[in-house]
């Protein structure tokens, strides 16, 4: 079932890009941002935040992931390094883009709750544009939260904000904050509410679809605009709902995705699924926008953020991901489950073969992994693909 928000989706991330390529035009300053990284501080600054990694699945989307991959693999940069980072690499060595290329950074703000490779790669980048590259560290959760983590990421926050006054020469207003950690909040509350009508039986929309429209709680996040549309999104989704509308039409077999997608594949993918009457109904990946709300209304709004940004899946033991995992599962009445085992980003694939071995034995139900990568293409066979996929279906059909 065609999804009519999508047209508003478009419109807005075009406005949102123009703003940020014209940023300097209007007395403006534009911060590169890793996707786990604290913008809440930015847009309380009035700086507009940019994704290298947004950017990465939009050349993805494209089939130019691997051209650009080559660019930075002659530079000397392994082929076994995140994708993002190479298509990063030769988008800025080239110019060449899907958008035409990102707006110029005045500053880098980097979050290492996501991987360890992007403090190198915020650190090239930094050195290539010669901007200031701030670093938040997070350190990895083996377990529960402690305090001193806590505080530990609170204050490098409040020296963040002190370095982007240095940058932007405006004061930070602690009030603003406030009101943009509420709108992060809405938006996050918002984009959980349109992921749980996917639990609906059948799904009005797949993961397809919400790696499309995570768009906005990725890089709009503390952004009215993006409270805006996921009203929109959800009101259209449970309108489907009421009329029985499925984003499968004859959804059989309900499963979960691991990974972020493999962009230049959402549209075969989806096609060959829906083919055997299979639908993702949930993923890992949008699930983190949605899991861990940003609370800053009361109370210390610097505490809150860290507890926010310390908690991402991707940032926790496998114990905790398994217990992700499963929840969802429950949650969404799935059959099965698709590890994407992603050369492309090592952080989120490492262990997933023993997180499959944990999440089989403890809910009885299977598990597939297949091998690609999110961006590069020059990393993937169809041929693999659809002969596992095509053996999993049949094995759920036993």
């Amino acid at each position: 079932m065609k999804i009519e928000a999508t047209r508003k989706l478009k419109e807005m991330i075009s406005l949102y890009f123009m703003e940020a390529k014209n940023a300097r035009h209007n007395d403006r300053k534009v911060a590169w941002v890793t996707s786990g990284g604290p913008v809440e501080v930015l847009y309380a600054m009035d700086v507009i935040p940019v994704y290298p990694e947004n950017h990465g699945a939009m050349i993805g989307a494209q089939k130019m992931g691997g051209e650009l991959c080559e660019v930075a693999e002659g530079r000397g940069y392994s082929p076994d390094l995140c994708s993002y980072f190479r298509t990063d690499i030769g988008q800025a060595l080239t110019g060449k883009s899907p958008i035409m290329g990102l707006p110029e950074p005045d500053m880098l703000l980097c979050c290492n709750n996501i991987c360890g490779i992007v403090t190198k790669w915020y650190e090239i980048q930094a050195r290539y544009y010669n901007v200031p590259n701030f670093m938040v560290d997070t350190p990895f959760l083996y377990g529960d939260l402690d305090e001193i983590t806590i505080t530990y990421v609170a204050e490098q926050l409040k020296e963040l904000a002190e370095d982007v006054e240095k940058v932007t020469g405006r004061p930070l207003d602690e009030e603003k904050l406030r009101e943009t950690g509420v709108l992060a909040d809405e938006a996050v509350r918002l984009w959980a509410e349109c992921l749980d009508f996917c639990a609906h039986v059948p799904s009005p929309m797949s993961a397809f679809d919400t790696f499309i429209h995570m768009v906005p709680i990725v890089s709009m996040r503390g952004d009215k605009r993006a409270v805006e549309y996921y009203r929109i999104l959800r009101d259209e989704l449970a309108d489907h709902v009421a009329k029985g509308h499925s984003a499968v039409e004859n959804e059989r077999y309900r499963l979960l995705w691991d990974n972020i997608p493999i962009w230049f594949k959402l549209r075969d993918l989806s096609k060959k699924l829906a083919s055997l009457d299979a639908c993702l109904v949930c993923a890992t990946y949008t699930d983190s926008w949605a899991s861990v709300p940003i609370s800053l209304a009361d109370g210390d709004p610097w505490r809150a953020m860290a507890v926010a940004y310390l908690s991402p899946y991707i940032n926790c033991g496998l114990e905790r991901r398994a217990e992700v995992m499963i929840g969802l599962m429950e949650k969404f009445k799935v059959h099965g489950f698709v590890l994407h085992s992603n050369r492309g980003c090592k952080a989120y694939s490492l262990g997933q073969y023993d997180l499959r071995r944990i999440v089989a034995e403890r809910t009885g139900l299977p598990g597939v992994s297949i091998e690609a990568d999110m961006t590069d293409e020059r990393q993937h066979s169809d041929q693999q693909l659809n002969t596992r996929i095509e053996a999993f279906i049949e094995s759920l059909e036993g």
